[in-house]
C-alpha cells in the first residue's frame, strides 16, 4: 500500500514538473498571437521574454479588442554599413548637444551619439537626434511608386493613391564629399502624386535646413499650375486626405529642438517587424487582398498588418512633449537600441487621451553601390477617434538607394513642377 502511495505521489510530482517545464518552454516560431490565444500564451516565453513583456499596453489592447494578430519569428541581426558605423563611432569624439541652441555640433554623418548613457538627463533627446541625423537610408532615397490606402474601420478600403518620393541628402553624406551646396541644407525632398487622375500633379518640394529654422516647403497647385510657399508651421499641419500630420511621416519627422522636452522612460523588448516581408504591395495583383498581402482585408478594422513577421527587438521608450500649438500633447516613440529606427509610436490629444498609433515595418536592403540601408516595407497611422487609418506601401521592386546619375540639381523646385505635370 505504501509503495502504491509512493508511486502515485511520484507520478503526480513528475506530472507537475512536466507541466511546469512546459509552461517555461519557448513559444514556437510561427505561432500567431491573437485574441483567441493571448491568455493561454501570456506567461509563456519567446526568446527568453514572457509574451506579456513583449507587448505594450496599446498593442495588447489592439490584439484583444481590435483584431490585431502577430505572427512570431526569431530575431535576426540587422547588419549596418561599415561607412555608417565608422562615421557614427567617430562622432563620439566630436559631436555635442549645445545646451542653449539645442542643436548638434560636430556631427559628420551617421549617428551623432553612438554611446548612450541612460543616466544622462539628455539621453532621450540624443536618441531622437540619432534618429533625425542617423537614419541609415543612404545619400539618395528614390522611391518612384508608393501606394497610400485610406481605410474605414467599418467598411474597409475607401480609396488608394500613388505617389513618388525622392530624398536627397545634402549634409552627412556617406559617399564623396560629406556636404553638397552651401552647407546650410540637410536634405531636399520631392513628393508628388501620380494617380488617380483627380490628384495627379499635387506635390511638395521641401528643403530641410541644418538648423532650428523651419523647413522651406513649396506646394504645386495643379489647378493654377503654380507653386505656393507654405507657412512656417507646415510641419504640424495635416496631410490632406490622410490621417497623418507632416510630423507623423516615419512616426517622428520634426527637428528635435521643435519639441519642448523629452524623457527616457526606459528600455524594453517588444515585437516589431524589423525584417518585414518585402513585397507588401503587389502592383499588378487582381484582388485587393492579393495587392496588399500583409493586410487583413477580410476582417474589420481592415488596417491590421496580420500577415507580416514580428520579432523581439530591444527599444528605447521615449516620451516627447510637443509645443503648445501642436495638435498633440505628446508622442511616445519606440526606437531601436541597435540602430536609429522608430518602430511604433503613440499620439495623445490635448487632454492626454490616446488618439493615434503609428506602426512602421522595415527590412535591411542594399543600395545600387552596395550601401547597406534600412528600408520601409509599409506603415500605418491609425486614428482611433475616427476609426480610420492611412496605410502606405512602397513598391520595393523599384526602390533605389544611391541611384546612379541622380544629382543635387535634379531635386529642386523646377523638378517639382516637371514631376507634377
Amino acid at each position: 500500500m505504501m509503495m502504491k502511495k509512493t508511486l502515485i505521489t511520484s507520478f503526480v510530482a513528475s506530472a507537475l514538473m512536466l507541466v511546469s517545464n512546459a509552461a517555461l518552454a519557448d513559444v514556437k516560431e510561427g505561432t500567431v498571437l491573437s485574441a483567441q490565444n493571448i491568455d493561454a500564451l501570456y506567461e509563456d516565453t519567446f526568446e527568453g521574454h514572457k509574451i506579456k513583456d513583449l507587448l505594450t499596453e496599446k498593442i495588447e489592447w489592439r490584439i484583444r479588442e481590435n483584431g490585431f494578430q502577430m505572427p512570431l519569428v526569431h530575431s535576426k541581426v540587422v547588419e549596418m554599413d561599415a561607412k555608417w558605423v565608422e562615421r557614427s563611432n567617430a562622432n563620439a569624439a566630436t559631436a555635442t548637444l549645445n545646451a542653449e541652441t539645442r542643436q548638434v555640433e560636430g556631427w559628420q554623418g551617421g549617428m551623432p551619439f553612438p554611446n548612450i548613457d541612460e543616466s544622462d538627463p539628455k539621453a532621450a533627446e540624443k536618441i531622437v537626434w540619432n534618429w533625425y541625423y542617423g537614419n541609415p537610408r543612404g545619400d539618395v532615397m528614390n522611391v518612384p511608386n508608393v501606394s497610400y490606402v485610406m481605410i474605414d474601420g467599418d467598411s474597409g478600403i475607401e480609396r488608394a493613391q500613388n505617389w513618388s518620393f525622392i530624398r536627397y541628402t545634402m549634409k552627412g553624406r556617406m559617399n564623396g564629399e560629406q556636404t553638397e551646396g552651401d552647407g546650410k541644407e540637410l536634405s531636399r525632398t520631392l513628393f508628388f502624386a501620380t494617380a488617380p487622375r483627380d490628384i495627379k500633379g499635387l506635390g511638395t518640394y521641401t528643403v530641410r535646413q541644418d538648423s532650428d529654422k523651419v523647413e522651406d516647403v513649396w506646394a504645386y497647385i495643379r489647378a493654377v499650375r503654380r507653386t505656393r510657399r507654405l507657412s512656417g508651421g507646415a510641419w504640424m499641419d495635416p496631410i490632406g486626405g490622410t490621417d497623418q500630420l507632416q510630423d507623423d511621416i516615419e512616426i517622428f519627422n520634426a527637428n528635435p529642438s521643435w519639441y519642448e522636452s523629452y524623457k527616457l522612460i526606459g528600455k524594453r523588448h517588444m515585437l516589431v517587424a524589423a525584417h518585414g516581408k518585402h513585397s507588401a504591395w503587389k502592383v499588378d495583383a487582381k484582388t485587393q487582398q492579393e495587392e496588399y498581402p500583409t493586410l487583413d482585408l477580410k476582417n474589420a478594422p481592415y488596417w491590421n498588418f496580420n500577415y507580416d513577421n514580428y520579432e523581439p527587438r530591444e527599444v528605447y521608450v521615449i516620451e516627447a512633449i510637443t509645443p503648445e500649438e501642436h495638435p498633440y500633447s505628446k508622442k511616445i516613440i519606440y526606437v531601436d537600441t541597435q540602430y536609429p529606427r522608430v518602430h511604433f509610436g503613440e499620439a495623445y490629444d490635448k487632454k492626454g487621451e490616446f488618439w493615434k498609433m503609428f506602426q512602421f515595418h522595415s527590412y535591411p536592403g542594399k543600395g545600387e553601390d552596395g550601401f547597406r540601408d534600412v528600408r520601409t516595407t509599409g506603415g500605418v497611422t491609425i486614428d482611433f477617434k475616427r476609426n480610420h487609418a492611412t496605410v502606405f506601401f512602397p513598391d520595393t521592386s523599384t526602390w533605389s538607394t544611391n541611384t546612379p546619375g541622380l544629382e543635387m540639381d535634379d531635386v529642386n523646385l523646377s523638378a517639382l513642377r516637371k514631376g507634377a505635370r
